[in-house]
């Protein structure tokens, strides 16, 4: 669109307008038609490929998380009525298809009300986006860098979201950016693409590789209150919006339900590479939905906190899901039993503050627990981790043409401060300048000079270093020998030292420009950050330097580097105890470059170094693995019980026998809760039903008293 042409957005609530009435009315507002023209480029219409992404999140037939499909049919139509007739609804299975039956596109669709005929007899397809992927879409700067998309939504002439006006516990609400997250083909997506990426990092990456031409949002009838998709609460707000900017539609939806945009976490992302257009024009009423409520902040707060928990927050989520079991049973007996018990329990209702409380205090547990166990991983089994799969994070395009040499420059002037710094070991000497550390690691290693760079590569050094836990590396310019002499790079290692994150320590996440050198005798790397992401560090400056000599190759790293201390550490300064700082930080480096040289000597070996599990490895159901730990702790605890109980012969006790012709007797053991996990989730269900009943007979006691 050019510059000095306005975007319009329009907000159609007439009163004296059925539905279909105001989309159509809102289309026009929006100036649809003008920018559906331009994407024809001259072509008969019925050869525009139009592709419609409607939300799907639903467990209810007439849910109100969920796009209306007859207004999703009158669009078509409406699109069949200008000769625009190749027109298919896209989408794909999501995370609930895990642990609920009928959840596979085609089912869902059918079954929330999608007949692939409009009301005019117009026949449309609805098509899996899961299908043909096109594994390199996705630059390497990317988040998405070697996921896949479907070729139909890249080459739409003309792609459309039809979102819905609705809450979300953890992001406050969801509108088109959340929607579009469905275009992906990955089924379990809460975890590719909310919790292993950021959603923000999934999203902007979508938009630059095919853009959003056109958003809708169905607020006929929106989902409000704290419930969110879990619990959906109806309420009637006559509105359809449209727009031809999507971050403008999430901007205007989130106004009309009286909340800042940047609530959402993916809008305050994506806002950043994607703006706002300079000038738009608003069509309609900006004023709150009346009557409308939103998840409120403590909520908003403990349900965010829950989501970071992933094994958890995936475990509770098909007990807490308000839905239809007829039409979406659960697949686990397990997630059955409890959400018979709990999902109706913790529903947001006007008289239900109760469960809401209780609800907001189960997600603060499940946070800390989440928490204490990435804390354990981090200090004792950092395998068990996740590697990180994250954007490059700089504007390449904004980088200075001298910013390369500006940066050896400074760094070659910050060698000799670190080489006079004072020795605390054979290795190690720094000094503190400006409150940053300066400080110089050398170290012989006897291995041949050729063949440890050959195995060990001065461009990737970084990524070699211990607790590197995952990032990106973007090649900028080669040499002659196609090696890379600059580079941009963004590094996530572990906090350091590892014992921060008991302090709420931050991962180190920076965004660098490197250059790399190439001698005979000598290879080095420069390296400046540019930026930090989560604001852990002022400085992480550097040069690697690996050289040859007589006994070996001697490694020597200089840098300059001041992280952000975590709250607890910035009130209680160790600097108060006499040569403890001091002791801290040096014993932090010692023990950060020892294990990098080891990285270093293992690569050379051919060992793997790399910490962590790949981003994209599936994980199984955590009711499973319940159900597993479950069996296991009924073999262990089940004889014991008998023999506690006087059941001293686990064979015969209980067991049913019958004596054959010959007068042989043939005993049949009795099936024990250790060898049924099914038993023994009854049992768990039926404890956690009578804590449920205590709770709410001693809240309402003691409402009652009071």
């Amino acid at each position: 669109m050019p510059e000095a042409e306005a975007c319009a957005v329009a907000i159609v609530d007439d009163s004296a307008l059925s539905a279909n009435d105001k989309l159509a009315a809102a289309l026009n507002r929006a100036d649809f038609w003008d920018i559906l023209r331009r994407a024809q480029a001259g072509r008969p219409p019925d050869q525009v490929r139009i592709v419609v992404k409607p939300e799907l999140a639903g467990f209810a037939v007439g849910s109100p998380t969920v796009t209306d499909p007859r207004l999703v049919e009158r669009l078509i139509d409406l699109l069949h009525d200008r000769g625009f007739s190749n027109v298919a609804v896209v989408g794909t299975a999501d995370s609930s298809a895990l642990w609920a039956e009928n959840r596979d596109l085609y089912a869902l669709s059918d079954l929330l009300g999608y007949r692939y005929v409009t009301p005019k007899g117009r026949g449309y397809e609805i098509v899996d986006l899961a299908g043909t992927q096109d594994e390199a879409a996705f630059p390497v700067d990317c988040a998405l860098r070697g996921s896949g998309i479907a070729r139909q939504w890249l080459d739409a002439d003309m792609r459309m979201v039809f979102s819905k006006s609705r809450t979300d516990e953890a992001a406050g609400y969801a509108l088109c950016l959340d929607t579009l997250i469905g275009v992906l083909p990955l089924i379990d997506k809460d975890l590719h693409y909310r919790k292993r990426r950021r959603a923000g990092d999934v999203v902007a990456p979508l938009l630059r590789m095919a853009p959003v031409q056109f958003c809708l949002i169905d607020a006929i009838v929106g989902a409000h209150g704290a419930g969110g998709r879990r619990a959906p609460v109806a309420i009637a707000t006559h509105t359809i919006i449209a727009a031809s900017d999507i971050v403008l539609a999430d901007y205007v939806g989130a106004l009309k339900m009286g909340l800042d945009p940047e609530t959402s976490p993916t809008f305050a992302r994506i806002v950043r590479t994607h703006p706002l257009p300079k000038r738009y024009i608003v069509a309609g009423p900006l004023g709150s939905y009346r009557n409308w409520e939103n998840v409120p902040a403590m909520s908003l707060q403990a349900a965010g906190m829950r989501n970071r928990a992933e094994t958890l927050d995936r475990l509770v989520e098909p007990w807490l899901q308000r839905l239809d079991p007829e039409l979406f049973p659960l697949k686990h007996p397990l997630d059955g039993r409890l959400n018979a018990m709990l999902a109706e329990f913790f529903a947001d209702s006007g008289d239900n503050a109760t469960g809401q409380w209780l609800l907001m205090l189960v997600n603060t547990l499940l946070a800390c627990i989440g928490e204490a166990i990435g804390s354990y991983r981090t200090l004792f089994d950092k395998d068990a981790l996740r590697r990180r799969a994250v954007p490059l994070g700089i504007d390449l395009d904004a980088i200075p043409d001298g910013a390369f040499a500006a940066l050896v420059e400074e760094l070659l002037h910050l060698e000799p401060v670190a080489a006079r710094a004072p020795l605390v070991s054979d290795e190690l000497g720094w000094q503190y300048l400006d409150e940053a550390v300066v400080f110089r690691y050398m170290r012989t290693v006897p291995i041949d000079y050729d063949l440890f760079v050959w195995h060990v590569d001065i461009a990737r050094t970084i990524q070699f270093m211990n607790d590197y836990l995952g990032g990106v590396l973007v090649a900028l310019a080669h040499d002659r020998s196609g090696r890379p002499v600059r580079q941009a790079e963004r590094n996530i290692y572990l906090p350091q030292p590892n014992y921060l994150v008991l302090y709420q320590g931050k991962p180190i996440d920076v965004s660098k420009l490197e250059v790399v050198e190439y001698g005979a005798n000598r290879h080095r790397l420069f390296w400046k950050t540019v930026l930090s992401e989560n604001n852990s560090a002022t400085y992480d400056d550097g040069i690697a330097t690996f050289e040859r000599t007589t006994d070996g190759t001697r490694i020597t790293i200089t840098g300059r580097q001041q992280f952000t201390l975590p709250p607890f550490w910035q009130v209680f300064d160790p600097s108060f105890v006499p040569g403890l700082k001091d002791r801290l930080v040096t014993h932090a480096y010692q023990t950060f470059f020892d294990r990098t040289i080891a990285n270093f000597e293992a690569l050379v070996e051919g060992r793997d170094i790399r910490i962590g599990r790949p981003v994209d490895e599936p994980a199984p159901l955590p009711a499973e693995q319940i159900m597993t730990l479950l069996h296991q702790i009924g073999e262990i605890a089940m004889p014991l019980l008998q023999q506690l109980s006087g059941k001293h012969d686990p064979v015969t006790a209980g067991a049913s026998h019958r004596i054959d012709a010959d007068g042989f007797v043939h005993i049949t053991p009795a099936q024990s809760v250790a060898s049924d996990p099914e038993q023994w989730a009854a049992e768990v269900t039926r404890f956690i039903d009578g804590l449920g009943q205590a709770v709410r007979r001693d809240l309402t006691t003691s409402h009652q008293v009071a």
